[in-house]
């Protein structure tokens, strides 16, 4: 999924989230906090990356052999948050 393609979701789920802002800049602000999130999993090497309503991120080591030797590689995994239930308007 492109970054111009979550853009145009968010407009159309809710065009006030964004105000103003260009597609452009809009773009530029979901690209930075993609790339940080990235930083901070990537500095993880045991535990989780939570991220409030996108979900988390498991970081582990685990050993893997090749060619007969064993190498330690990290292991991320990814689980979604699951949707909040929003609450019916009582009148």
């Amino acid at each position: 999924m492109k970054i111009a393609e979550i853009v145009e979701q968010i407009k159309e789920a809710n065009p006030k989230t964004l105000g103003k802002l260009t597609d452009a800049k809009a773009a530029r602000i979901i690209s930075a906090a993609f790339a940080e999130v990235g930083k901070h999993v990537d500095a993880t090497t045991e535990g989780a990356v939570k991220i409030p309503a996108l979900g988390a991120f498991a970081i582990k080591q685990v050993e893997r052999e090749k060619e007969g030797q064993k190498l330690t590689v990290k292991k991320i995994s990814f689980r979604a948050a699951k949707p909040k239930a929003k609450a019916e308007k009582v009148s």
